[in-house]
């Protein structure tokens, strides 16, 4: 096992004028994974409204870590 850092990426929303919202990881994850769950997370979307803290991705690549959002996006 490498070093493990918190993962910080956007992913993208449907139906919002935004385009993306900020996610991370919820736990460190292993600096070796962070181009393939960097890759997973940019085919996802993800529908509005979104809380700070709503979780996106669970057990990410298998790792046990979940990714949540760090941002709100209200409906306009």
């Amino acid at each position: 096992m490498g070093e493990k850092a918190i993962l910080t990426t956007l992913v993208r929303i449907k139906g919002s004028s935004e385009g993306v919202v900020s996610v991370k990881s919820r736990e460190p994850i292993d600096k070796d994974l962070f181009i393939e769950c960097s890759r997973a997370l940019s085919r996802l979307y993800v529908g509005i409204p979104i809380k700070c803290g709503d979780l996106i991705c669970q057990n990410i690549l298998n790792t046990g870590v979940d990714i949540i959002a760090t941002k709100n996006i209200k409906r306009k």
